[in-house]
């Protein structure tokens, strides 16, 4: 089997500016994007933040600037319009050559893909979390997962590049809610995913329920449940970017500190254990072929091409 995956050499160097819950419609029972990325910067603190990444670290590779944490798409008028205005200066200035966000699927339509397009966006990121209805209900998402369908369908239309973002393992999910996820994921064909495996964030509703033994995590089920999603995404060609959260601001996780090798090799040892002993690899992931091989579960004569 070859895997799909984007070379280190190959990515551009993106600039992310946060606009923490800023257009959020509602807050999610697992949310804390403060505890997780900070306060937030202003349209005004734009430009200075890419020229700080700038000098930091961007060599020959093609800059893009990105907006996280909040629902970009949802922001009120005026407020979009001063983040649309840094980021089309600083494209005609030459300091970013594209303009990248996330935000929730049902602030999505036709009108805003064009308004993304004619901006200097490329790439859209949805926090379609799972395409189990069920599960959304219970993130209290607020939105389902035709939305999601929906979304995707008019960006691409739009000649925008879509990536999906999932979570995996929250609180009493269920094989059946991951299959759903799995089947979406080959049917929508996102240009590419991340995987966010659940984090408890103190003060959220579900980290209360869980603290009131309500609701019942399994970080072991949250990995076993990435490599499913990892692998549905690359049996379609879809390249994963990202598995987990940045730690920066993360104080501690149930996880190890090198979680994204340990879902890759959970999902290679599935694969051998199904009969596969060809694989291709990206060359990054070297080290989940060691942890797989140290597993006691990787057979011999299974041969490993890196790429």
């Amino acid at each position: 089997m070859t895997f799909h995956g984007i070379a280190p050499g190959e990515r551009p160097l993106i600039i992310p500016v946060f606009i923490t819950h800023r257009g959020c419609t509602n807050r999610c029972a697992f949310c804390d994007q403060e505890a997780i990325a900070g306060a937030g910067a202003l349209p005004e603190e734009v430009p200075g933040i890419v020229e700080k990444y700038r000098n930091w670290s961007a060599g020959d590779r093609p800059v893009e600037l990105s907006f996280y944490g909040g629902s970009f798409t949802a922001l009120p008028v005026r407020e979009l319009g001063e983040y649309l205005q840094a980021g089309t200066e600083l494209i005609a200035r030459g300091l970013v050559g594209a303009l990248r966000c996330s935000t929730r699927p049902d602030t999505i339509n036709a009108g805003m893909a064009k308004l993304l397009t004619s901006s200097g966006f490329t790439v859209v990121e949805l926090g379609a979390q799972t395409m189990s209805d069920r599960l959304l209900t219970e993130m209290e998402r607020g939105h389902t997962a035709d939305d999601t369908r929906r979304a995707v369908r008019m960006l691409k239309e739009a000649g925008l590049t879509v990536v999906l973002q999932f979570m995996s393992g929250y609180p009493d999910e269920t094989p059946q809610d991951v299959a759903t996820t799995c089947r979406a994921v080959a049917e929508m064909r996102p240009d590419a995913i991340r995987i966010y495996p659940f984090l408890p964030l103190a003060g959220t509703k579900i980290a209360e329920r869980l603290q009131c033994k309500e609701a019942r995590f399994d970080p072991v089920a949250a990995i076993e449940r990435a490599a499913d999603i990892f692998l549905a995404a690359q049996e379609s060609g879809i390249p994963t970017i990202r598995i987990g959260l940045p730690k920066e601001n993360l104080v501690e996780t149930p996880y190890p500190d090198n979680l994204a090798q340990v879902v890759v090799a959970e999902a290679l040892v599935r694969l051998a254990k199904k009969g596969e002993r060809e694989f291709e690899i990206p060359a990054a992931w070297e080290t989940s072929v060691a942890i797989a091989k140290k597993s006691g579960r990787w057979p011999q004569e299974a041969k490993v091409v890196f790429s």
